[in-house]
């Protein structure tokens, strides 16, 4: 027998697609360099570049890549961000790498939403297959798994942002997402660097992708265009300028990537994928910050019936009285905290929507079972991914 607590299963396939919380906190698990202030497998917390470098974590050569991964969070983020910082030895795998993930989000309390991976290997990897790095299905898979215990059993949702590391460049031998289920993890490809630079990075500028996500609401998309462009005045994918790259084919692929727009300067994010089918509700990183934060709002509220007693209808059902009381409970906190601030679509055409329901089951013997069922449903906001217009000439006044 197990002990009382709440159970909140995320529902799928509804979008029919072909206390606050802290929405978008991350911390940045990199292949690093310990020195007599910054030591390995121990959890950091900073607000900015200057007390990262007062760690020790400095441009230098030892710590280049996590350094860069930092100053490029910040950039975009702004100084004041919280920010986790997690070295682990340079001898570990990507996927080593990941497993130690777990330390720090324990230690976080349930305050991280993002594990920005930076992978700098004492020496680099040179086997790919599919494209990219060896393994990374596996990666994938090990990553997601973290994501999904850490949501369901310790009520604590994070995604993984990864790197695409060693992408030969080649986007027709990627195997892509399209038949993938992890919905907790996004790969990014492209870098602020050449690949056969000084510094012949591998990996991808996600602390760029980090940072953008940091400074947005959980509904407000990392490629939002009138958000402005990023920070950094160049992109490459290996050593090629992105606006010479086809971006349409890794985004198909299901890659995060950056890209320029007509008529705009500077560089943007071209979407917030995450690794998993289009048909899955939370394919978008918007998406599952969304339902993530209902999510806990949810969980927070539900948390304070456990044990509590409740009025009874015949044959052991609930009252609707009471019913009705959860109801508004849920329905209050999640518009408080989500609806007021713009994160859920409201119909301003219907008297006292919100963007969220909830409806209690009133047929089930709580006299009995002892459970308590009901379902949650929030509206999420729309995308103009594809904006078609016509334009031609008007004789009339």
């Amino acid at each position: 027998m197990s002990r009382p607590k709440v159970n909140i299963g995320f529902e799928n396939g509804n979008l029919g697609v072909v206390a606050t919380s802290p929405d978008g906190i991350s911390v940045i698990v990199a292949s690093a360099t310990a020195n007599g202030s910054f030591a390995l497998d121990t959890p950091y917390t900073v607000f900015s570049l200057k007390e990262a470098e007062t760690l020790g974590i400095i441009a230098g050569i030892a710590n280049y890549e996590l350094h860069k991964t930092i100053k490029e969070f910040y950039a975009e983020a702004g100084e004041g961000t919280e920010l986790w910082i997690y070295g682990v030895a340079k001898t570990l795998t990507l996927d080593e790498l990941i497993a130690e993930s777990e330390a720090v989000l324990m230690a976080s309390n349930r305050r991280i939403r993002f594990v920005i991976c930076k992978y700098a290997p004492s020496v680099a990897e040179v086997v790919v297959a599919a494209g990219i790095r060896t393994g990374l299905p596996a990666t994938l898979a090990a990553a997601q798994a973290i994501a999904d215990d850490f949501t369901e059993n310790k009520i604590h949702p994070v995604i993984f942002i990864i790197e695409g590391y060693n992408y030969t460049g080649i986007a027709q031998d990627l195997i892509g997402f399209g038949i993938t289920t992890y919905n907790r993890v996004a790969v990014m490809i492209g870098d602020t660097e050449t690949r056969t630079g000084a510094t012949a990075s591998k990996g991808a500028a996600v602390g760029v992708l980090g940072g953008r996500l940091a400074k947005n609401q959980v509904h407000v998309n990392a490629g939002r265009v009138k958000d402005g462009a990023l920070k950094a005045l160049q992109f490459f994918i290996l050593d090629t300028p992105v606006e010479q790259v086809n971006i349409d084919a890794l985004y198909d692929k299901g890659f995060i990537t950056t890209c320029t727009h007509v008529g705009k300067s500077g560089y943007y994010i071209v979407d917030d994928h995450l690794a998993c089918t289009v048909e899955d509700d939370y394919h978008f990183i918007t998406r599952r910050r969304v339902i993530d934060k209902a999510f806990v709002l949810a969980n927070s509220t539900l948390t304070n019936y456990i044990l509590d007693d409740f009025n009874l209808v015949d044959g052991g059902k609930l009252s609707p009285i009471d019913a009705r009381t959860i109801e508004a409970a849920i329905e209050r906190t999640i518009a408080q905290e989500m609806s007021v601030k713009g994160e859920l679509s409201i119909d301003v055409t219907k008297a006292n929507d919100t963007g969220v329901k909830v409806l209690v089951d009133i047929t089930n013997n709580v006299a009995s079972t002892g459970i308590i069922k009901g379902k949650i449903s929030v509206k999420p906001k729309g995308y103009g991914r594809f904006l078609e217009f016509t334009i031609g000439y008007n004789l009339n006044s």
